[in-house]
């Protein structure tokens, strides 16, 4: 894989089958999956901690992520509510761009660029 960007900070769920999915920040130095489709994120889970053990996260860089749906390769991806990744419609935080185009529950190559909402 490409060059990455990490940061390690402490799982507040037990995030042990979620490898590859898409966190946000829960607390203080704490992750979570997240639950909000469309909404702000912090990158992609890199390992499977349990509950206070410690998450490492892809917040920049090229990584893989779960899809959450059909993606093609080229789109913008965006968070579902299951912390799954899926192509970005109005209004939602972009995460990045796939490299890759795959079918929901299969893993497909992401630059996590964190590009803001889309209008």
């Amino acid at each position: 894989m490409a060059n990455r960007t990490y940061l390690t900070m402490i799982a507040s769920e037990d995030l042990s089958t979620s490898q590859y999915k898409i966190l946000s920040v829960s607390g203080d130095n704490t992750v979570a999956l997240r639950v909000a489709a469309g909404a702000g994120v912090l990158g992609i889970l890199d390992n499977s901690p349990k509950n206070g053990e410690n998450a490492t996260v892809v917040v920049a860089g090229l990584t893989r992520c779960m899809a959450g749906g059909t993606v093609a390769a080229g789109s913008w991806i965006s968070v579902t509510a299951s912390g799954t990744g899926l192509a970005t419609t109005s209004g939602q935080y972009i995460l990045g761009k796939s490299i890759t185009g795959v079918a929901s529950g299969a893993y497909f190559q992401l630059l996590v660029q964190h590009n803001g909402y889309r209008g």
